[in-house]
């Protein structure tokens, strides 16, 4: 809970654009994994826009990647918080330095790069990069977030922006509401399974029965006025004949019970419809702590031949509210029996440490990684260098890594060449003297397999004979199964930084920026690039710099 003194400070906090916000996504939006953890703001669909630190503090942290974040700059403030501004396309003159003088002593192009608490002192307003798409951008824009430094807690960057830098008098809207009848518990409109209720004009169907318990969820997006994105909604609460049994307030979530959103949201529903459904009950292994219930985990008991008053509200971080009533008729009916874990092979506890082993595979799953007891259903093909493991039926996220062994199936000529594979994706791998190889996973869906990667990446120049007149050095750098790990340039045995290209292959040296100063002379320049498994390709040319 945030005190007065920090409310007062957090006043001072000012915009971190020089221009009217406009939002592509707001805090705690759900995602497959993770939940949204900051601010999208709209760069009226140009990189380049000057970025300023939200407040008072200093930079303690560059972090520079092809993924995630891209280009982000962390600031940490004395009020105890740190704000993230990521997808940048360049840094402020003093941090670019830094960065760059931590890149050449690394000789890495990637990383996270610490600064002292004297090295870049900034004022609240003070531009310190300009705006980007780089990392996991899907266009320009200006990603920014607020943590509790300590806790490294998520929270809405609308709680410390001034107020009206951000305008909405639109409230939140639902599409439909989904009932889950619990398994051999309860039954919902005489089914057993969950069913789907579509809200139009703002009702839902008449005449819904139900008997035993049965859990909600409901799916809704807030709004913007002047955009046509949609929004995560920051309260929801449900009530049952007047009582709340069920409140959320996307606020101060812990980082690592970011994959949590999992089970507040109907995963598979997600996967298969791309929409999502969150739900107004609690299972068991989510502690998340933004979501509050009654003694029954927000389940709804359906004992009694009457008619339930259910009642949704959902509002947004202005206060724009909107309400969504319908009545359900307890009504006795058959509840038909639980058909859980049948044709199982094995069974997970949420609450305690599990484990599967058979010739050729063993997977350990922690307790604590789990919503609810999950079953297993094992199935085993062959592939050249192991078995090929099915354990569950579709995709099943973990909330923490498990461990996962694969034995080798025939003699390797290179044992650090082989790794695990999740339906064809890298996982990574390392062989001990009897022959398994290990690595982690935080879904335990897919197919898992051994691949084995003896192939150099391939390296190719792009318009070489432009690289002298435009002092610029491209090439485009590929690998088809464990993936580039890193690439290194030299210009006579000097290093050189290549970047990549965001959302490209290629990977570029601008001369100009290098140690390599111009001398109208035949140079050597040397390219390295490495994949996963430590397969190198190296290219060496003559360059006229």
């Amino acid at each position: 809970m945030l005190t007065i003194s920090l409310l007062l400070a957090i006043a001072s906090f000012v915009s971190p654009v020089n221009f009217e916000i406009s939002l592509a996504g707001n805090f705690g939006e759900p995602r497959p994994n993770h939940f949204h953890g900051g601010l999208d703001i709209k760069t009226q669909h140009e990189e380049g826009k000057p970025v300023h630190a939200i407040g008072d503090g200093f930079v303690c942290k560059v972090s520079v990647s092809s993924t995630g974040y891209g280009n982000a700059i962390f600031v940490r403030h004395p009020e105890g918080y740190t704000s993230v501004y990521a997808h940048l396309q360049r840094f402020a003159p003093a941090i670019e330095a830094k960065v760059k003088q931590w890149q050449y002593a690394h000789q890495s192009w990637d990383g996270e790069i610490p600064f002292n608490a004297t090295d870049c002192p900034v004022v609240s307003g003070q531009v310190i990069a300009l705006s980007g798409n780089t990392g996991a951008s899907m266009g320009p824009h200006l990603h920014l977030e607020v943590h509790q430094t300590d806790s490294w807690d998520m929270y809405d960057p609308l709680e410390f922006l001034p107020a009206g830098t951000v305008k909405d008098g639109k409230a939140p809207e639902a599409t439909a509401i989904m009932a889950y009848p619990q398994q051999g518990e309860g039954v919902f409109c005489g089914k057993g399974g969950k069913l789907l209720l579509t809200i139009k004009d703002g009702h839902l169907p008449d005449s819904l029965t139900a008997w035993g318990k049965v859990g909600f969820a409901i799916c809704a997006d807030d709004f913007m006025e002047g955009s046509s994105n949609h929004y995560g909604v920051r309260y929801t609460s449900l009530f049952v004949d007047g009582v709340e049994v069920f409140h959320s307030d996307v606020n101060g979530i812990p980082s690592d019970m970011n994959r949590m959103v999992n089970s507040w949201g109907d995963y598979d529903e997600f996967k298969e419809n791309k929409r999502w459904f969150l739900k107004s009950f609690v299972e068991p292994g989510n502690l998340l702590p933004i979501l509050t219930t009654d003694v029954h985990k927000g389940m709804v008991a359906f004992d009694q031949e009457k008619t339930y008053h259910l009642k949704y509200v959902l509002t947004d971080f202005f206060g724009n509210s909107k309400t969504y009533e319908f009545h359900i008729a307890g009504k006795k009916q058959v509840i038909p029996p639980s058909e859980k874990g049948e044709g199982s092979s094995h069974e997970l506890k949420w609450d305690e440490d599990g484990s599967v082993e058979q010739a050729g595979v063993r997977l350990t799953v922690p307790k604590g990684c789990l919503p609810d007891d999950t079953y297993l259903y094992l199935a085993v093909d062959t592939s050249h260098w192991s078995g090929k493991y099915v354990f569950a039926k579709k995709s099943t996220p973990l909330f923490h890594a498990a461990d996962i062994a694969l034995r080798v199936a025939r003699p390797l000529a290179d044992s650090t060449k082989v790794f695990i594979a999740a339906d064809g994706h890298y996982l990574g791998g390392k062989t001990d003297r009897e022959g398994w190889v290990s690595a982690t996973t935080r879904d335990i869906g897919g197919v898992f397999s051994l691949v084995y990667d003896d192939r150099s990446p391939t390296v190719q120049p792009i318009d070489k004979g432009k690289w002298a007149e435009t002092e610029t050095i491209v090439f485009e750098v590929k690998d088809t199964l464990s993936g580039i790990e890193r690439v290194e340039g030299f210009i006579d045995g000097q290093f050189v930084l290549f970047e990549p290209v965001p959302h490209s292959p290629k990977y570029v040296c601008r001369l100009k920026k290098t140690p390599a100063k111009k001398a109208n002379r035949q140079r050597t320049l040397t390219f390295v690039a490495w994949d996963r498994r430590q397969n190198k390709q190296q290219v060496s040319d003559q360059l006229n710099y």
